[in-house]
């Protein structure tokens, strides 16, 4: 054979040899990867600080992943996405689980359950920016050890289960030639356990990179060149990728942000965060709200709203101790300095309070990170307030719809019953029908054999039948098919009814749910408002202690980023706190206030001086009428209704031993202790809160101060009245309510040395009272209703001591019963009238 041809066969068997390799393929629909001659990246395959969660150690440069398990971290799925990621053509990596970890877990005297299963592992690929917890994410795709694919809501089992010490290699496939374009697929010590997934078209054309997650467990990663476990077929994997098919996240360098958002509480703080961080990937939410969507995302159940609950602190009620403890927080907050990358602390009321910021900042150290304090208070711009009209209307059209299916289904369900109705309505007249026409044929068939036995006999006797019965039986006979032709009549007129019901048969709601649109009032609205049964920024309680402290962080607070203002410029926006905190002091209630002891002085002082005067009272009008009248002189009587009561110095004795109080009512009273108390209030309340800008008592908080102070309420129902301002409107002369917005204001001095004044005024009223109606004005009369004196407390008998015998029953004292007869109980029993006690 000529050498030209030896050739020309050594060339075509070279040709063939390809073709006869990929005869040899396992069959697998993956094919062998061709030779590809572009460069490869030189770029190390790792997991950035960024792109891992708080608790995840990786080691090895990034060739093992192992997690931190104690402080309830054991509870929460760690995740890593790697720093190399694919846009074109077919690579894969490979994992193994190499340890297995058992944490322990404290449940004692807790109802929680531990998420299942405690060890877990997800591989798959991801976009940049995306969710680090591989789950309900449309931007990933991912197998589990449980043998599940998951992608968006979409999860379903797909494949085999993988476990401890076995090589896993998942295969990521982006070569728009190959028939499983888009597509991943799983392997188990070389072999596929898994059949090419379909990937969620939201990642179609984006740029994937490698994401591992798992939970209790150490994974080995090996992203190539070489693979742990070959394939049937040929794969390069990610590390030996050509450079023109991957992407590389640069390793972030130099100094991380730390931002610290100040903001007033339900002033859109939260939206504002959220489309922040959606224009800035890079930054990690440090927050309790986001804690808790991680131990969702983790499999946990998140815990229902609770009593002391916020959005800026909510309820860690898992039933776990590692999570209800705070020790949680604790390992956050001990371990995110260490790990560089950006950060945004979002703690609402502690940014709004100095002490709260430094302890906050404390430990993310200058050398590291750069502080800025980002200021997000006054009106929003434009931008925000175009979204949140964007939400509103979102939500009203949200509940519009729901409110418009509900009418849908109840109209549905009543056309339902109509129609069963009709149905059975139509049944009961077809029974009807059929019986009628039962009937008739029963009573024409027993005519036409009376007939047919009159014929035979007639015919037994020789006799003919009559013309007229056989006419009128050839005429019935006729007539039949009418009758038909009437019943198919009567059949299309149903027919027609029923398609005109049919026709008419309308709800009134249309096919879709109408289109709702902002009110005025709503367009108006610069932020959300808190929806019906949720909770706010912050708790009342938490409110009340800390707004007072509320400031503006300044830049020598150690903020080397400087402080931004977002929305309102600096003067603007000091002024708009200072504003805001002026408004809350007259809208908060202060729960944790305390009487003084220069209230409970002044109050044991007047509750004793009642007393006396009441007794003095009470032994005036003890005296003999006939000695009353002896010391009568003339003109007497004319000069004590002529004498000018606040020219009296002792109320005690205005003369012959009566006092100025000698007519006094229960009304009288009531009325006196109500101007003392409310004065003494309002004069205790500015000394115990001591505060320039809460100097007087708001309208709506008197009955809560008074209760607080006094131990009882206001009611203005015992003097006929409707409102509080109408009883405080009986003692105008010492306290009013008014001004803008209304409050508690005294007429007297701040301090009254003695309660002289609150009888002077008193028995000026009731002078007056009694000449409105003497001259028969008739709304001069108080309507008062004593209010009824507790019932006494029951009183145990005591044992009789050893020796000691019960009395007999009906004589002497028992034990235990001693000192409650004579002065003393009379004296208890007289005590303040029955005035003091009980509710207004």
């Amino acid at each position: 054979m000529a050498p030209k041809d030896l050739k020309r066969k050594a060339e075509e068997k070279a040709e063939d040899e390809p073709a006869a390799k990929e005869a040899k393929d396992s069959g697998d629909v993956e094919k062998n990867a061709p030779e590809d001659k572009r460069p490869a990246t030189k770029a190390v395959v790792g997991f950035n600080g960024a792109d891992v969660t708080l608790n995840v150690v990786p080691a090895n440069d990034g060739k093992v992943l192992m997690a931190l398990t104690e402080g309830g971290m054991q509870y929460l799925i760690a995740g890593a996405r790697a720093s190399l990621g694919m846009k074109a053509g077919r690579y894969m990596y490979e994992v193994k689980i190499i340890e297995a970890l058992n944490p322990s877990e404290s449940t004692q005297g807790l109802h929680g359950k531990t998420p299942q299963p405690r060890q877990l592992v997800r591989i798959g690929f991801s976009t940049a920016g995306s969710n680090l917890v591989l789950g309900d994410i449309e931007e990933a795709a991912y197998f589990d050890s449980e043998g599940n694919f998951g992608s968006g809501k979409i999860k379903k089992r797909t494949s085999q289960n993988f476990t401890r010490d076995q090589v896993i290699g998942v295969l990521l496939n982006l070569d728009p030639k190959s028939p499983q374009h888009n597509t991943i697929s799983l392997f188990r010590e070389g072999v596929r356990i898994a059949e090419p997934q379909p990937l969620p078209e939201s990642v179609h054309g984006k740029t994937l990179f490698p994401h591992i997650c798992f939970r209790n467990v150490t994974v080995q990663v090996n992203m190539g060149p070489t693979l742990f476990k070959p394939l049937p077929f040929k794969c390069r994997m990610l590390a030996g990728a050509a450079a023109a098919d991957v992407v590389e996240t640069k390793k972030p360098t130099g100094k991380f942000d730390v931002v610290l958002p100040v903001a007033m509480p339900d002033e859109g703080t939260f939206d504002w965060l959220d489309e922040w961080l959606a224009e800035n990937p890079s930054y990690v939410e440090l927050s309790d709200r986001k804690l808790q969507a991680w131990a969702a995302s983790s499999g946990l159940v998140k815990p229902k709203g609770m009593a002391g609950a916020s959005n800026d602190k909510p309820s860690f009620n898992f039933g776990l101790s590692g999570m209800d403890d705070m020790s949680l927080q604790r390992v956050v907050k001990a371990v995110a300095p260490t790990i560089p990358r950006n950060y945004v602390v979002m703690e609402i009321k502690s940014a709004l309070v100095a002490e709260e910021r430094a302890e906050l900042l404390k430990n993310f150290t200058a050398d590291k990170f750069k502080k800025t304090a980002m200021v997000v208070m006054g009106k929003p711009n434009d931008q925000f307030i175009e979204k949140t009209h964007e939400r509103l209307l979102a939500e009203k059209q949200a509940k519009s719809n729901a409110d418009w299916q509900i009418k849908k289904a109840e109209k549905q369900r009543q056309k339902e019953v109509a129609r069963r109705q009709k149905e059975l309505e139509k049944i009961k007249k077809q029974a009807e029908e059929n019986r009628k026409k039962l009937l008739e044929e029963a009573v024409a068939k027993k005519k036409a054999e009376e007939e047919a036995k009159k014929k035979a006999e007639a015919a037994a006797a020789g006799e003919e039948v009559k013309e007229e019965e056989t006419k009128m039986e050839v005429d019935e006979v006729k007539e039949e098919p009418k009758a038909e032709e009437v019943k198919e009549e009567k059949m299309e007129e149903v027919k027609e009814e029923e398609k005109a019901e049919e026709v008419e048969e309308d709800d009134g709601l249309g096919d879709e749910p109408p289109k709702v649109e902002l009110t005025d009032e709503e367009k108006k609205l610069l932020f959300r408002p808190k929806a019906v049964g949720t909770c706010g920024d912050l708790t009342a309680p938490v409110l009340t202690k800390s707004f007072a402290s509320f400031t503006i962080p300044d830049k020598s607070e150690g903020f080397d980023g400087g402080v931004k203002y977002l929305w309102e410029s600096e003067a603007p926006a000091k002024d708009y706190l200072r504003k805001w905190v002026l408004m809350t002091k007259q809208n908060t209630r202060i729960e944790d206030l305390t009487p003084s002891k220069y209230f409970t002085d002044k109050q044991a002082a007047m509750m004793k001086q009642v007393i006396e005067w009441q007794a003095k009272q009470k032994m005036f009008k003890a005296k003999p009428a006939a000695k009353k009248e002896e010391e009568k002189k003339e003109g007497e009587e004319e000069a004590k209704k002529a004498l000018d009561i606040f020219s009296v110095e002792d109320v005690g004795d205005i003369g012959e031993g009566e006092p100025l109080f000698a007519n006094f009512g229960p009304e009288d009273w009531a009325l006196m202790t109500m101007r003392y108390e409310l004065n003494l209030l309002q004069d205790a309340f500015k000394k115990d809160v001591d505060d320039p800008d809460r100097a007087e008592i708001p309208e709506a908080h008197i009955n809560f101060y008074y209760n607080k102070y006094f131990k009882k309420t206001l009611n203005p129902f015992v003097f006929g009245l409707k409102s509080l301002g109408e009883m405080v409107e009986l003692v105008k002369d010492t306290v009013t309510i008014s001004g803008e917005p209304p409050v508690l204001s005294s007429q007297l001095a701040e301090e009254v040395d003695t309660a002289d004044i609150f009888i002077k005024y008193t028995e000026e009223c009731r002078r007056d009272r009694k000449r409105r109606s003497d001259a028969g004005d008739e709304t001069a009369k108080l309507k008062f209703t004593a209010p009824a004196a507790p019932a006494p407390a029951a009183v145990r008998p005591q044992m009789p001591a050893k020796g000691q015998q019960w009395g007999a029953m009906g004589k002497g004292m028992q034990p235990g019963f001693q000192g409650m007869a004579g002065k003393g109980a009379a004296a208890m029993g007289g005590m303040m009238g029955g005035w003091g006690k009980g509710k207004w």
